[in-house]
């Protein structure tokens, strides 16, 4: 761990003799033969370049010194050096939950897809704090699944307890576009990239319905590359250890594969690659619609309503518009003729769009925010969230 390798005379221990120092702890040594004595050495540590240093002349240096802090090693140059790659010393979520920014040890900065198991974008020497910030999105999705470094890359961990939480009701700004019939619907992540992991697995290109008939599995959103590490870790084999049973992903149509597959595979992920059971967990969100003070709205009554997390502000827009201000326009309250309704009720979405705006601590929302985002990101409070609404002069 000091990074330092020493040779001492096993005869007479007390003399010995600071060989090299690495920058980075050592983890293996390899002696290399020469023609008549060990000649030379190589290194391995926790950096993946390996170097190799010279043994020559160790016997004569020999020191009976009890001072380690302040002696200089025999070499400080090593005879050759294998150059590794580089290898991932940071990362960070960004927050849409699907890309990762990475740092490695030659400080390269790199953007990366969760989702798609790919590179994005190598940027080189920059700043990773302001890459950070400049890739900040105002979008909530929770944790879906875990990451570390411990071989130098990225790893990521699906876990039955969080890998089903993110639910999103669009991918396209996840880098994924979508056939046209998704595009209203809502997606989970984490099965998603089950699947695409299990592309090649024979049992997930079938599935069960209720009625016990075999039915083909809907198309894939997206594809990872077919080289694709898998690791299935079943924590316990019935003596204690833990079970590690790794792939490629091209490799999951392959016979031999396939058995192992059939036993190895999770049930939790099992059920939903050849089963597709898997329910959505529905989130709600308790909020207040007020109207805005001094807005020229009639006053409603202080409701509190309940809506999946998921629901985008543009579809609590629409009902304030079609549950308040046209209810104001047929009591009377407000002024319009009659052929505005047949306008309205042909398009409500858009003509919502121009006429209602909705605010949250006075910050005008987006419309295709969702509730959740907007607790976090804008509420930023315990309590009931509190919406209100404002008519747009148009």
């Amino acid at each position: 761990r000091d990074r330092r390798v020493w040779a001492t005379d096993l005869l007479n221990p007390d003399y010995r003799t600071l060989i090299c120092e690495e920058k980075s702890p050592i983890l293996k040594l390899e002696l290399v033969k020469g023609d008549t004595d060990y000649d030379s050495m190589w290194v391995a540590t926790t950096d993946s370049t390996i170097k190799n240093w010279s043994l020559k002349n160790i016997q004569k240096r020999l020191s009976g010194e009890y001072d380690n802090e302040n002696i200089k090693p025999v070499y400080t140059q090593p005879n050759s050096t294998i150059k590794g790659g580089s290898s991932i010393r940071q990362y960070h979520v960004l927050n849409d939950k699907c890309h990762i920014l990475t740092k490695d040890t030659e400080n390269n900065v790199a953007l990366w897809n969760v989702l798609s198991a790919r590179l994005i974008e190598n940027l080189g020497k920059v700043s990773f704090e302001e890459e950070i910030k400049k890739r900040f999105k105002m979008v909530h999705v929770p944790h879906w699944f875990t990451v570390d470094l411990k071989i130098g890359l990225l790893t990521i961990h699906l876990d039955e307890s969080d890998v089903f939480s993110a639910w999103v009701s669009s991918i396209r700004d996840l880098g994924i576009n979508p056939p046209s019939e998704w595009e209203d619907c809502k997606i989970n992540l984490g099965q998603q990239l089950l699947r695409a992991l299990f592309e090649h697995w024979p049992k997930s290109h079938m599935y069960e319905n209720q009625d016990g008939m075999r039915e083909m599995a809907d198309p894939l959103l997206f594809s990872v590359p077919e080289h694709t590490p898998i690791l299935i870790n079943t924590c316990d084999d019935g003596h204690g250890r833990a079970h590690f049973h790794p792939f490629l992903c091209r490799d999951a149509d392959k016979e031999t594969q396939q058995k192992c597959l059939n036993e190895e595979v999770p049930s939790w992920a099992a059920e939903v690659l050849a089963h597709k059971n898997m329910s959505q967990t529905v989130t709600k969100i308790a909020f207040f619609l007020l109207q805005y003070p001094n807005s020229g709205i009639k006053t409603a009554p202080k409701d509190r309503l309940s809506a999946s997390d998921m629901i985008q502000v543009r579809k609590v827009i629409e009902h304030v518009y079609e549950k308040v201000l046209r209810q104001g326009v047929e009591n009377g309250h407000q002024s319009g003729e009659s052929g505005d309704h047949e306008k309205e009720a042909q398009d409500i979405s858009k003509l919502a769009a121009e006429k209602v705006e909705l605010l949250c601590n006075d910050q005008v929302l987006d419309a295709n925010m969702d509730l959740r985002t907007v607790k976090h990101f804008i509420w930023k409070q315990s309590g009931d969230l509190t919406l209100h609404y404002r008519l747009l002069n148009r």
